[in-house]
């Protein structure tokens, strides 16, 4: 449902979004028409999902599988695997998947019962392991850059939310480590960013503890610099209690902030941001089932309400949303709006 919509300063692209409690998926239009409508039912909802350059879907079974299917809602891919949270298609058609082990006891974290490890995989089409990537065999790398929160705390770790290969990026030039192909993750449980070099597996960047709070989805902007979605909250004895979008300059670390409302942004535990074409950002209030849009100086523009709702008439919670220009969207998915 769209409550609000300023079409003057609207991004003109679409927006991809699931519920998730369902296994299906939504691209809109600003003015809230269904461009296409994705699904694929085989009895567990979706955690994310995101349209591919051809138009199919890959979409996350959290902890069961990954599936991509086409245009018409035919199963082209799968991958079995206890897969969560994001994913990043290559264009050689390989995927880094942040996946887990539950139930494994870990020395390196003095964690006396066993917790849920994340691990990240590169899965080739033919769903070959090519690459793993396990974060407790390089704390001590961690450590070298930022001091880490207590891990004992949670039952999973550290909560890898994000997986991100770098493109070229202008911070690259003065700085290696932020190369192109090395690999952007998020540990909400550890407030902390992290950059692996993907040719030696060594954690050679990170930033975060002290000022973030459970973030979600950096991303690396074409200006060399990191949008992040700093949720506000990790435990019950760290909160901020508003949500913010911050900009990183990975060279100088500094923050700015693109956007907060402590009196009508909170979402403490999903969320994603983006930078669109015409300089606004979209965000995803994901806790309130909330998708909006907002300049480059804080108005809003365009908002968004999932009308789909529990039993108890919650609107269902939104993880992320994302946008796509209408000129890289096949025209076929337009035929029900003529």
């Amino acid at each position: 449902m769209i409550t609000f919509n300023n079409k003057a300063k609207t991004d003109t692209g679409c927006r991809l979004y699931n519920s998730r409690n369902q296994e299906i998926a939504y691209l809109i239009h600003p003015d809230g028409s269904i461009v296409h409508e994705f699904r694929y039912e085989q009895g567990f909802s979706w955690h994310y999902c995101e349209m591919l350059s051809n138009g199919n879907l890959l979409a996350i079974i959290k902890d069961k599988m990954i599936i991509e299917i086409d245009s018409n809602n035919e199963l082209v891919w799968k991958y079995n695997g206890n897969v969560h949270h994001d994913f990043s298609r290559q264009e050689n058609g390989n995927t880094y998947l942040i996946t887990g082990r539950p139930d494994t006891l870990c020395e390196e974290l003095a964690a006396s019962c066993p917790i849920y490890l994340d691990y990240l995989e590169e899965v080739s089409p033919e769903g070959e392991v090519l690459w793993q990537w396990f974060p407790e065999d390089h704390i001590t790398e961690m450590k070298a850059h930022v001091e880490l929160p207590a891990t004992t705390e949670f039952n999973d770790w550290p909560h890898i939310n994000t997986v991100e290969v770098l493109p070229d990026n202008p911070s690259a030039i003065n700085d290696n480590r932020f190369r192109s192909g090395n690999i952007l993750l998020c540990g909400r449980h550890i407030n902390t960013i992290l950059i692996v070099d993907r040719e030696s597996s060594k954690v050679v960047w990170a930033w975060g503890p002290s000022e973030l709070n459970g973030p979600h989805m950096p991303t690396m902007l074409p200006t060399g610099k990191i949008l992040i979605y700093d949720n506000g909250y990790n435990t019950a004895s760290y909160v901020t209690g508003f949500t913010r979008i911050l900009e990183l300059d990975p060279l100088t670390e500094k923050v700015r902030v693109v956007y907060e409302n402590p009196k009508n942004f909170y979402s403490p535990s999903r969320g994603s941001a983006e930078i669109l074409p015409n300089g606004n950002c979209l965000i995803a209030h994901s806790d309130s089932g909330r998708l909006f849009e907002v300049t480059s100086e804080g108005e809003q523009v365009w908002e968004f309400l999932n009308d789909t709702r529990d039993k108890k008439g919650n609107r269902f919670p939104i993880y992320r949303t994302t946008h796509y220009n209408l000129d890289d969207i096949p025209q076929s998915y337009f035929s029900s709006l003529t």
